[in-house]
C-alpha cells in the first residue's frame, strides 16, 4: 500500500489551550489525501473533470494518543494512505501525525463516498456510485479490500445511550454561514465538529454548576472524537445541535446530532469523548 509523508507545521491557531484543535487534523487529513492523491496521478480535479467522480466524507474520525499543546509545537510529519474499500463504493483514508519520528500524538481517519458527478451539472450534483474502473486501474492490488469501512456508527450511540449514566441534554441554534461551506457547499463538513463544541460549552456554562461531572467537557482534553455525515447542509441553513451528555465508564461523552431547522432528522452526529 502505498503511503506520502510530509511535514505540517501547526501555528497558535491551531491549538486550543489543552490541544490540538479537531479541525486542524480533519482538515490535515482531508488535505493530505490530496496531497496523496496528486502525487500518485489522481488529482481530485481531475478525477472530477475526467472521470466524472466526486467524492463525499461519510464518517470522521479523531484519536488523540499524547499530550501535545502549543508550547511543545514544531513540525508534524503526517503519514497518509489510502486504500478502496467494499469493492469501490467506499475509500478510506488515514493519516497519522508524529511529533517525532516513533511518538504519534493524534490520528485521524475517513471513510469517503464515490460520487458520480450528473452530466452538464454546473453545481457539481451527484448520486453514490461505485468507482469507475478507469480509477481502479490506477490503484495497486494492495489498496482494494472487500471489507466495508469499520464505522462506528450505530454501534457507538447505542452502547453510550443503553449504558451511560444520562447527565443532561441542551439545545444550541447555529447558522451557515458562507466561510463554513466550501466550494459545492457540504461534501466536506469539518464545521459539524465546531457547531458541537460550541453547543457543549453553552451546556457546560448552563447547567455545570448542578451537574459537575459536565465540567469536563471544559477542562479536560478530549480524547476521541467520531462524526458522521448523513446529508449535508447548506449555506445560510438554520439549524440546532441537540446536545445530550452521558457518564461512562471510561469518563464524560457528549453526543450532538445537528438537525436542519423544520426537519427531525439529523443531518450529522458528532461524539464527543473526554
Amino acid at each position: 500500500m502505498r503511503t506520502l509523508s510530509f511535514e505540517l507545521l501547526p501555528d497558535a491557531g491551531s491549538f486550543t489551550p489543552l490541544q490540538l484543535k479537531p479541525t486542524f487534523i480533519l482538515n490535515g487529513c482531508f488535505s493530505g489525501w490530496d496531497r496523496w492523491a496528486r502525487a500518485h496521478g489522481l488529482p481530485h480535479q481531475v478525477v472530477i473533470r475526467d472521470l466524472h467522480t466526486a467524492f463525499v466524507v461519510h464518517v470522521g474520525q479523531v484519536k488523540y494518543l499524547e499530550r501535545y499543546v502549543y508550547e511543545d509545537a514544531g513540525a508534524l510529519d503526517v503519514t497518509m494512505s489510502r486504500r478502496i474499500m467494499r469493492d469501490g463504493a467506499q475509500l478510506e483514508v488515514r493519516a497519522v501525525f508524529e511529533a517525532q519520528p516513533g511518538r504519534p500524538v493524534a490520528e485521524s481517519s475517513m471513510c469517503v463516498v464515490p460520487l458520480a458527478v450528473l452530466e452538464d451539472s454546473a453545481e457539481l450534483a451527484a448520486l453514490p456510485a461505485p468507482l469507475p474502473n478507469a480509477y481502479l486501474s490506477l490503484s495497486e492490488p494492495s489498496e482494494i479490500v472487500h471489507e466495508a469501512y469499520p464505522s462506528p456508527f450505530p454501534g457507538v450511540l447505542r452502547e453510550i445511550v443503553e449504558r451511560g449514566e444520562f447527565l443532561g441534554s441542551f439545545e444550541h441554534p447555529f447558522f451557515v454561514h458562507r466561510q463554513q461551506c466550501e466550494f459545492v457547499d457540504q461534501w466536506f463538513f469539518v464545521e459539524a465538529s465546531v457547531f458541537a463544541a460550541a453547543s457543549r460549552e453553552r451546556m457546560v456554562f448552563e447547567q455545570g454548576a448542578k451537574q459537575p461531572a459536565l465540567r469536563r467537557g471544559l477542562s479536560l482534553p478530549l480524547r476521541e472524537l467520531d462524526l458522521l455525515y448523513s446529508r449535508p447542509f447548506y449555506l445560510f441553513d438554520q439549524g440546532r445541535a441537540r446536545t445530550r451528555a452521558f457518564r461512562a465508564p471510561e469518563g464524560v461523552v457528549f453526543v450532538h446530532e445537528l438537525v436542519k431547522d423544520g426537519t427531525p432528522d439529523p443531518h450529522s452526529v458528532v461524539v464527543e469523548r473526554f
